[in-house]
């Protein structure tokens, strides 16, 4: 590695470095004055806050990551252009293709450590997180229980649920079995493709009911039954179900195809499922973006910096929710609403990269 290459990426990746910290440091300081008031309302301990925020921290440093490289890129190409430092480089022979190589190259290690990272950390720190949330600020109760898709509930001493897939959107579960005990024995089983929630009350939907009760087992189909007294309602298990984000790439695929086994539409699933590779490579596509723009000669200060990097990055944000929006909806392809924002950008980069001064 040359000296200038060394020199270039010692700039670049120390304020990658303070960048991150700051934008974490806000983060949580603003995500605690939000939620300083649930804390208190539920007499959370003081040491179960500060486990839950450091359990938070891998998530919200990949979170921030594309916007402490957007910065870093912006901050150390751009003094180098305000105090004539690449034009001296490029005097010397040195293409600006060339000076900018060990950013892109950098950039492109780190997005492939931040998957990495999101797939090994990122999602046991979120489960840790997620427990203390579940326990000290949803009191969602411990008989609700989920592994993966399939939901298990014990809703009184002597009756269990089992739901294949629970949809929260549509508060809808699919493949349910409800058992009702007399003891350790089995006496009734209520099977059926659905369980919708209507009119404050759960109706089962095209199945059978089995009572074992009578000499022999009695079948008898049914087209819908209101079936009242189950003491739990559809936020009780959206609560329980993990978010995309919170789930790492294997998680992900597991559960979608366990919906798709189980009778659901995956599709706002494959879209997140996408978004576990698109995401981690927006931090390539966003020094792509703002290392051309930075080699320009401007007379600006640091804050102006600062800014044109917040307004790239709620820009970029905003197409990413967009995409995936429209991705959700059907409006497009799953696999293009992921990495929409990604190839609008990376098409502007490119064309940046072009018209940069050589």
């Amino acid at each position: 590695m040359k000296i200038l290459d060394r020199y270039i990426l010692r700039r670049f990746l120390s304020a990658v470095f303070f960048a991150l910290i700051a934008f974490t440091v806000i983060f949580v300081v603003v995500d605690l004055i939000e939620n300083l008031d649930r804390f208190i309302d539920h007499q959370v301990p003081r040491h179960v806050v500060a486990a839950y925020y450091l359990y938070y921290l891998p998530y919200i440093m990949t979170l921030i990551l594309p916007v402490a490289m957007l910065l870093a890129s912006l901050f150390s190409i751009g003094q180098m252009a305000r105090f004539n430092e690449l034009i001296a480089i490029r005097s010397s022979g040195v293409s600006i293709y060339r000076i900018l190589a060990p950013v892109f190259i950098a950039a492109f290690f780190v997005s492939l450590a931040d998957y990495y990272f999101s797939e090994t950390v990122v999602p046991i720190t979120n489960d840790h997180k997620f427990q203390i949330k579940r326990t000290y600020l949803d009191r969602v109760p411990r008989s609700v229980q989920i592994r993966r898709a399939n939901v298990y509930i014990q809703d009184t001493s002597d009756r269990r649920i089992f739901i294949g897939f629970f949809d929260p959107r549509e508060k809808t579960g699919h493949n349910v079995s409800i058992q009702q005990y007399k003891g350790s024995r089995m006496v009734k089983r209520w099977d059926a493709r659905r369980l919708v929630w209507e009119d404050s009350s759960w109706v089962l939907e095209a199945g059978y009911l089995r009572d074992f009760e009578a000499k022999g087992e009695q079948a008898q189909p049914f087209d819908s039954i209101r079936f009242a007294g189950l003491n739990f309602r559809p936020a009780d298990l959206a609560s329980v179900q993990k978010p995309p984000e919170e789930m790492s790439y294997r998680e992900l695929k597991l559960f979608i195809r366990e919906v798709k086994r189980n009778g659901g539409n995956p599709r706002q699933w494959l879209v997140d499922l996408y978004m576990k590779i698109a995401f981690p490579f927006s931090n390539l596509i966003i020094v792509m973006f703002g290392a051309p723009l930075a080699s320009t000669k401007r007379r600006s200060g640091a804050m102006v910096g600062f800014g044109i990097s917040l307004a790239i990055c709620f820009l970029y944000f905003g197409i990413i929710r967009i995409g995936q929006s429209l991705g959700h909806n059907g409006r497009l392809a799953p696999w293009l609403g992921a990495w929409l924002g990604n190839l609008l950008f990376g098409s502007v980069a490119v064309y940046l990269l072009y018209r940069a001064e050589r």
